[in-house]
């Protein structure tokens, strides 16, 4: 690969973070309650928990594995470990969930309505995480259905007799592992979502600013679930680009010999930019912050009284 091209690379990179660190100015409630103070607290402490878990456990899980696999079997866990991290990440998350702070008080107020999902999750972060596991099942698919025998390499047979075989290749044999890891991360994403969105609303708030926490917390949970969906998909589009351009199959005598490693290119680049802006994205949306303006702000609808037994 050219090394301009590498140049680009980085300056997008460090662009897009630079970005994506830039400040958050959000405006929370006016004059917040303690109630409310000890959710946001506490939904910043399981957040980064939850980043805690999902980060260095990849790397601890390949290097616990080093010694007891080897061959293709250890390149088949290997690629299952982003997702088996993000069930990790979405674990934590859950446990928040459930150990959210639950109003307190002789006489407590909250607003009473019946969210979905939707209602609590950011919709482009939602749709982005939606067409990375989308992507990554098309592509998993087609190598599948492409794959040689064994279902770890491709191989072509030329019109010479000679024939050309490209190894690893993101086919069954890896496929076995991470089609059962990534579907668990996606269902335990969504029961999360459903626990953020059926939670028990802050007392003392206003409707507007209980949304405001749930949307922060459905966009911190999507942060991290769409960054390990991009870099499997990233992951097995760059072997897949890698056995394409050795192989140059019957596709490249058609179009010529070199359009295979044009494939093979494109497909290493469009890996590598996925990385980025799955990078991007799950560091923006981390930082997400509960924000209310305060012309949106409605009255909290007032219970009545309940007192303590």
């Amino acid at each position: 690969m050219a090394s301009w091209v590498w140049y680009i690379l980085v300056a997008l990179l460090v662009a897009g973070l630079a970005w994506s660190l830039r400040p958050v100015r959000t405006a929370g409630p006016a004059t917040p309650s303690q109630a409310w103070i000890a959710a946001e607290r506490h939904a910043r402490r399981v957040s980064a928990a939850a980043w805690a878990a999902l980060v260095p456990l990849p790397v601890l899980l390949a290097a616990a594995l080093t010694g007891s696999l080897s061959g293709p079997s250890r390149g088949a866990v290997v690629a299952a470990l982003p997702a088996v991290a993000g069930i990790a990440f979405v674990a934590v998350h859950a446990a928040g969930e459930l150990t959210w702070p639950r109003p307190a008080g002789a006489v407590r107020r909250a607003a009473l309505a019946r969210r979905r999902i939707r209602d609590v999750t950011p919709h482009t972060l939602a749709w982005l995480t939606a067409a990375w596991f989308a992507a990554l099942g098309v592509l998993l698919t087609v190598c599948a259905l492409a794959a040689g025998t064994g279902g770890r390499s491709l191989s072509y047979a030329h019109a010479d007799q000679l024939v050309s075989t490209a190894s690893p290749f993101p086919g069954a044999y890896y496929g076995r592992t991470i089609v059962p890891a990534t579907v668990l991360l996606g269902l335990g994403c969504v029961g999360v979502l459903l626990l953020v969105a059926r939670r028990a609303a802050v007392s003392d708030t206003s409707p507007t600013d209980d949304v405001a926490l749930r949307r922060t917390s459905a966009a911190r949970i999507l942060a991290g679930v769409q960054l390990v969906a991009a870099c499997t998909l990233a992951g097995c589009l760059f072997f897949a680009a890698n056995a394409v351009a050795a192989v140059q199959p019957r596709w490249a005598d058609a179009f010529g010999r070199g359009s295979s490693e044009v494939v093979g290119t494109v497909g290493r680049l469009t890996a590598l930019v996925i990385v980025i802006v799955s990078v991007v994205v799950a560091v923006r949306a981390s930082r997400a912050r509960p924000s209310a303006p305060a012309s949106q702000r409605a009255e909290p609808y007032t219970q009545p009284a309940q007192v303590a037994a």
